[in-house]
């Protein structure tokens, strides 16, 4: 593994890449949240259609650096289509939370079964009662919103309720947009693997409608780490 760039003042090796990160301390309301994500060169989040998993994009040593980040949070993030899309697992020490508008999700999963009485569930208003209760007898359900989650609220009941001060998410693409539009991201890890997968209709690392061109978020890059031509980037939000 060579390093490119590394402006935190440190030279890792692929033995000690993101194994301790001293991330900043968290906002008083709300976790501080790096978002992690593994894509081709153009932006695609799988190698297969709409709906799959990333399996196979990234190499080995992306799923070793996947393991360490999830070591260095508290709790984890995910949206709905991310849990439907495939086998979940997560550290049993973690706290794992998962966004969905309309309860659509798999109940049977690792997500809920591997620690019992550590997922929850941020959903909102909508949601019928008679699904809400069958959802409480596998995970904490919380209610965020009228229409659509409220994130703001949902990383506040973290913060407060579940003492999380290190979050991390991991997609999909229509999450990871919310997060960004609500000014939740506090750093992005990026997997670039070196593939092309093309597509208008494959989903990439952040959808959603778009922000406008005075609202775009500023990243400012803080390492760059390299391997078989699979590179390890690691940005912060400015400001």
């Amino acid at each position: 593994m060579r390093c490119l760039l590394d402006l935190t003042g440190e030279n890792h090796s692929q033995e000690t890449l993101y194994r301790q990160i001293p991330f900043p301390p968290a906002p008083p309301d709300r976790p501080y949240v790096f978002l992690n994500m593994v894509s081709t060169l153009d932006g695609k989040i799988t190698l297969g259609e709409v709906g799959d998993t990333a399996i196979g994009l990234g190499s080995s040593m992306d799923k070793e650096l996947m393991k360490r980040l999830q070591n260095n949070a508290q709790a984890v993030i995910i949206g709905a289509s991310t849990l439907r899309a495939g086998h979940i697992t997560y550290p049993s020490s973690l706290w794992r939370a998962v966004v969905t508008n309309s309860g659509d999700i798999p109940l049977r999963s690792p997500f809920f079964t591997e620690a019992p009485g550590k997922a929850v569930v941020f959903t909102t208003e909508r949601m019928p009662e008679e699904q809400r209760n069958a959802i409480q007898e596998s995970a904490h359900v919380v209610v965020c919103g009228m229409e659509r989650v409220n994130l703001s609220q949902a990383l506040s009941f973290l913060r407060h309720q579940l003492n999380i001060e290190r979050l991390l998410c991991e997609g999909g693409g229509e999450l990871n947009f919310e997060m960004f539009a609500a000014g939740l991201i506090d750093e992005w890890f990026l997997t670039l693997a070196p593939k092309v997968k093309g597509g208008r209709h494959i989903p990439t690392t952040v959808e959603g409608v778009g922000l406008p061109r005075e609202r775009v978020v500023q990243m400012q890059l803080l390492s760059v780490y390299e391997q078989e031509g699979e590179l390890y980037l690691r940005y912060r939000r400015q400001g």
